[in-house]
């Protein structure tokens, strides 16, 4: 049973009894009552959601999209707020697969050799409607080159594309939290991020050169420049010594407020 029913369920249940102690003359107002005691429930329901998830006790219900013969993959995602997690390893012939909640819409589409699957995925944060874990979970296929667009407000994105033969990752956020691992072995990839107050962490494998870009506010730099120098003469630029000649490269670009940045 999902957890969203269950929730529901008590929630029914304790509107019953409310009812039934007025009728009896203990209360006045059920819905003075109500709304305290809703909220209390809320709380530790969101607090007994994240113990499951420590102890690995919490199901969700999943999604598969199958590759359908696609040479590339073209991710479209949109997320309010919550926490939302990418990685590789989907089984063989599946584009993306996951878990799913009520606040889910999935749509995809194959347009020449690509295929396009757009994602809406409401707040992880209330079970009835996030996923039952807490939150969005996604697997990339690690066969055919990805891009991902990604929409999103105060949300906690985690991105490790290790694996994935990453082309482009295009995040635009808001008050956020956002880590991605890069790709070993992905030939040239493209980072934007657009961001307002957020804290941006960036892993970039050893042996794939780095060219970033910074047009930031306000922020907390730490930038490896052993590994990433400052050009001559550039403020905002920083680049591996040997970015031209490496099979496997990475330019990020940064732009946004009061963000912390780390980059190593």
């Amino acid at each position: 049973m999902r957890r969203g029913s269950i929730f529901w369920g008590v929630v029914l249940i304790i509107l019953g009894v409310l009812f039934f102690l007025q009728a009896r003359g203990l209360i006045a107002d059920v819905m003075g009552w109500f709304w305290p005691v809703l909220l209390i429930l809320l709380g530790l329901w969101v607090l007994g959601g994240r113990t499951m998830i420590r102890l690995g006790g919490a199901n969700s219900e999943t999604f598969s999209v199958d590759l359908q013969g696609a040479s590339k993959l073209d991710i479209d995602f949109e997320h309010g707020v919550g926490a939302v997690v990418f990685s590789g390893g989907a089984p063989a012939g599946v584009a993306i697969c996951g878990s799913q909640g009520a606040g889910m819409e999935i749509k995809s589409h194959v347009s020449g050799e690509s295929l396009g699957v757009e994602i809406q995925a409401g707040p992880t944060f209330l079970p009835f409607l996030g996923p039952d874990t807490g939150e969005w979970r996604f697997q990339l296929t690690n066969d055919v080159p990805v891009a991902i667009k990604v929409e999103a407000g105060a949300s906690s994105l985690d991105f490790d594309m290790t694996d994935v033969k990453l082309t482009y990752l295009g995040v635009d956020t808001g008050a956020s939290s956002l880590k991605v691992k890069l790709p070993v072995n992905a030939g040239k990839t493209l980072v934007n991020v657009e961001s307002g107050a957020a804290s941006l962490e960036f892993s970039v494998p050893a042996g794939v050169g780095a060219r970033i870009r910074l047009e930031q506010g306000a922020s907390s730099m730490n930038i490896d420049e052993q590994r990433f120098p400052l050009l001559s003469g550039a403020s905002n630029l920083y680049q591996s010594s040997d970015y031209d000649s490496l099979p496997n490269r990475v330019e990020i670009n940064l732009e946004g407020g009061a963000n912390s940045v780390r980059i190593q």
